[in-house]
């Protein structure tokens, strides 16, 4: 039992937690996205060639985990949201 307590503060610190710190999560997802658009764009201005490839390899990680910090942030930001209506009534 203590168990689920601990897991379910943890959960609830993690949801209300202040908007910049998710703000912040979401601002590092972009940048990673972004800075992963570069490369694959400066990969498709480079010759055909290894190194090639593995700037993009390299873009397109950046680009999918950039993504994924992005909307991991929105959707705790949304949870956050929902969370503060149902406990502030």
């Amino acid at each position: 039992m203590a168990k689920f307590e601990k897991g379910k503060r943890f959960l609830k610190d993690h949801y209300l937690a202040t908007s910049s710190v998710i703000f912040k999560q979401f601002k590092w997802g972009a940048v990673l996205f972004f800075l992963g658009l570069v490369l694959v764009y400066a990969a498709f201005k480079m010759e055909p060639s290894l190194s090639q490839e593995w700037v993009l390899l390299l873009g397109l990680i950046l680009v999918g985990v950039g993504f994924l910090m992005a909307m991991m942030a929105q959707v705790r930001m949304l949870i956050s949201r929902i969370l503060r209506f149902w406990l502030d009534k």
